[in-house]
């Protein structure tokens, strides 16, 4: 399973040059983790060719779950409009593998028939178009984001695990699952609009919503969907009942979330942000970050029960 070490803070610092002055402010994040740049009263952002609004005067910097491990250059533009340069280092992180026995109501999502993955593909293409949020469009949230749900149980530690079914089939869960009983309340975690609401194949009742600056939430295998695409909703306004649709073993909540179209640990923003990694933050910062990660931990006899 993922180490705590690698979800939280886990090297970040400065180089100097000879003369002492600052020559890069730098920061380490994990596949599928976020990077957090505070202090400096930011206005923009920049990282993968991306130029988005700031965060409540911070800047935000996601790795993809699968991201290739390398370095980035990150950029800040503070409220004066004065530009500011430091990398990430986006670093290998270890996920679970886990096999999983499908039961034989859930065979046709095994061996879907010719119409099924025709359907299947016609779905991940709508998907695809609105994975990348609305760069352009200021933040409709704050962080944390709020709880989907009125409690939010420990997780399963799925996230970003390579799930294979009836030991030949493949898929990588990109969201996290929560066992929340069928029937409760899903709620939307933050303002935003909801830019795509349907029976999906594989996901069942999914409601997607784009809370602008690039983040966009997906919640999956609803019982019922309370929304419909174009609707302006607010955080903590119901989006729909957890069921068990689409290829799930049974009822429960699962969330996942894009940021700049990277797949990224929905659990890290439920949390407050000051536990993210931060270019602004001192070794020994980092190190109690990681303490207080390892705490936060789910236990390793937690089973993931979700899909993808």
């Amino acid at each position: 399973m993922t180490s705590a070490r690698q979800y939280g803070a886990l090297l970040l610092g400065s180089f100097f040059c000879a003369g002492g002055a600052m020559a890069a402010n730098i920061v380490t994040a994990p596949q599928g983790g976020i990077a957090r740049w505070a202090g400096m009263a930011a206005s923009e952002c920049g990282i993968y060719g991306k130029r988005y609004p700031a965060v409540d005067a911070v800047c935000y910097y996601p790795v993809d779950m699968r991201g290739k491990p390398g370095t980035h250059e990150i950029a800040l533009w503070d409220q004066d409009g004065k530009q500011h340069l430091g990398s990430l280092r986006a670093e290998k992180a270890e996920f679970p593998s886990v096999e999983m026995e499908l039961p034989e109501s859930l065979g046709r999502f095994l061996n879907p028939s010719p119409e099924e993955i025709s359907r299947a593909s016609a779905e991940r293409g709508d998907i695809g178009k609105i994975l990348g949020g609305s760069v352009d469009e200021h933040a409709q949230f704050s962080l944390p984001l709020g709880k989907p749900t009125a409690t939010l149980p420990k997780s399963s530690d799925d996230f970003g695990s390579e799930r294979v079914f009836n030991k030949e089939h493949k898929s990588l869960h990109s969201g996290r699952d929560y066992p929340v009983g069928p029937g409760n309340t899903v709620k939307a975690v933050a303002d935003g609009t909801v830019v795509l609401a349907a029976d999906h194949f594989y996901a069942g009742n999914s409601v997607y919503v784009d809370h602008g600056d690039g983040l966009v939430s997906m919640n999956f295998h609803l019982e019922s969907i309370a929304v419909k695409a174009g609707d302006k909703v607010k955080r903590g306004q119901t989006l729909g009942k957890v069921g068990g649709t689409g290829r799930a073993t049974g009822p429960h909540l699962h969330i996942g979330l894009r940021w700049l179209g990277k797949r990224i640990d929905p659990a890290l923003l439920f949390d407050n942000p000051t536990t993210l990694p931060s270019v602004s933050d001192t070794h020994a910062e980092a190190e109690r970050k990681i303490e207080k990660a390892e705490q936060r931990e789910p236990d390793e006899s937690d089973t993931p029960v979700d899909e993808d």
